[in-house]
């Protein structure tokens, strides 16, 4: 199998996913969570260092996801249904 769409144990990962852009910290996730899929395959079992990774990339997508809802306005229901009327 070409695991060039995978990110393998081996593969570099970066020390800070902090200062990626969102792209590219979802191109990382979807590439570990394939290379997830390839070890259950393959092994069983994924390899720690693929879990690691996994949980790293889901507390940075979690975190953006926190500040993109923080930052937007709440819009109360009673003003969209008195700008309806």
């Amino acid at each position: 199998m070409n695991r060039s769409s995978c990110l393998t144990p081996d593969d570099e990962f970066p020390e800070d996913l902090t200062v990626l852009d969102s792209t590219e910290v979802e191109v990382l996730n979807s590439k570990v969570h394939r290379e997830l899929d390839v070890e259950y395959v393959e092994y069983g079992l994924p390899d720690p260092e693929t879990e690691a990774r996994l949980a790293e990339l889901t507390e940075e997508l979690d975190r953006r996801d926190d500040q993109t809802a923080g930052a937007q306005t709440p819009v109360l229901i009673a003003d969209n249904r008195a700008a309806s009327l």
